[in-house]
């Protein structure tokens, strides 16, 4: 039995928002409406590469919050960070142990809030 990913779950979503089928935005993508189905599904487990999902962002509309969730989201199904986040996080040891030291220690998401907060007005913690 396979489960959609969040990933999938959205691309139905905003693909049935826009009363598309499964055909029309497959043409996108010159790939069959199966391919889009088995996405939609979770049995995909190669989701689009980068080239796809930006033609997904356009052709759904997204807006550039949702570009970016719809991108992480198929990033996150492959197990991968995009290209540049990942590119970002790799060249800079100390980020990776924090990120490692925030994971060992159970850090929530609003700490992070208030990191963020604080550094984007020049303040420390």
């Amino acid at each position: 039995m396979y489960a959609p990913s969040p990933f999938g779950v959205m691309l139905k979503e905003m693909r049935e928002q826009l009363g598309l089928s499964q055909d029309e935005l497959a043409e996108v993508l010159n790939k069959t409406a199966q391919y889009i189905s088995n996405m939609e599904k979770g049995k995909n487990k190669s989701p689009p590469d980068d080239s796809d999902i930006q033609k997904l962002i356009s052709r759904l509309e997204l807006d550039s919050e949702n570009s970016e969730k719809f991108r992480m989201l198929a990033y996150a199904d492959r197990g991968m960070l995009p290209p540049e986040l990942f590119n970002y996080v790799s060249g800079c040891p100390p980020l990776i142990g924090v990120i490692r030291s925030a994971m060992k220690n159970n850090v929530s998401p609003e700490y992070w809030v208030k990191v963020l907060n604080s550094i984007v007005k020049g303040r420390t913690i």
